[in-house]
Parts: C-alpha cells; sequence; structure tokens
C-alpha cells in the first residue's frame, strides 16, 4: 500500500496541486483565466514535463537523500524537490523556442513545479513516516 502511495498517489496528488497552483497564479496576477483549449493544452504539456522529467529527477533527489542524510528528511524532501523547478521549465521554453527562464509564462511554469516538488517532497517524507511507524 505504501508503495502505491509513493509511487501513483504522490505524483498525482503533486501533479494535480502544481496545477491548482498556476491556475491560480495565472488568475492572481494576471487575472486570467485558462479556457477549454488553453487548459487542454496546459495539462498535455505540463502532464509530459511532469511525468516524464519532474517525477524520475524528484525520486533521483528522494533517493539521493535517503543514501546521504539520516535526520532532517522532512525538510530536505521538499526542499530538494522544489530546488529543480528551473530544469522542466528550461525544456519546457527550449521546447517554445526561448531560452529566456523570466518569461510570464515561465514564471506560471516555475509556480507549478515549485508547488509539485513542495507535495512531491511532503508526500514522501509523510508516506515513509507512516511506513516507519506501522512497522514498529
Amino acid at each position: 500500500m505504501v508503495k502505491f502511495c509513493l509511487y501513483v498517489l504522490t505524483p498525482l496528488l503533486s501533479f494535480i496541486g502544481g496545477f491548482s497552483a498556476y491556475i491560480l497564479v495565472l488568475k492572481i496576477v494576471w487575472e486570467q483565466s485558462l479556457s477549454g483549449g488553453d487548459i487542454g493544452a496546459t495539462l498535455y504539456w505540463g502532464g509530459i514535463a511532469f511525468f516524464l522529467l519532474a517525477v524520475p529527477i524528484y525520486l533521483g533527489i528522494i533517493y539521493f537523500i535517503d543514501n546521504r542524510f539520516k535526520r532532517l528528511k522532512g525538510l530536505l524532501y521538499p526542499i530538494g524537490c522544489m530546488l529543480v523547478f528551473f530544469i522542466p521549465t528550461l525544456l519546457i521554453t527550449l521546447t517554445f523556442g526561448s531560452i529566456n527562464l523570466f518569461l510570464p509564462e515561465a514564471m506560471l511554469f516555475h509556480s507549478f513545479f515549485l508547488t509539485s516538488g513542495l507535495i512531491f517532497g511532503l508526500c514522501n517524507w509523510g508516506f515513509k513516516k507512516i511506513k516507519a511507524t506501522s512497522a514498529i
């Protein structure tokens, strides 16, 4: 059950959280909302970048932290996952022909990947904590 939570539920929750942050920043900062076609494109590009790029990177960071550190994982998991937000954003902006990480569109993806990294790290820590306490 814990593996299901770690490898299926955690990525889904973090994707939903990241997409919600994207929508929220779009609404608050630019006072815009997504139309039907825009939602599909955002989900498509965000989903590809998230599940093919971010999730493996996040899992690698979690693995690295597990092997290097014994304490403070509840803090290190989310911080580590959040610090790599620029990698998927850079690849998305390169796909559209730009390298500028400070474009308004890139800032939307920053909010997406920062939030998803936070949720991914916290979920991993929480589910591993539950697994550790249930094993005792």
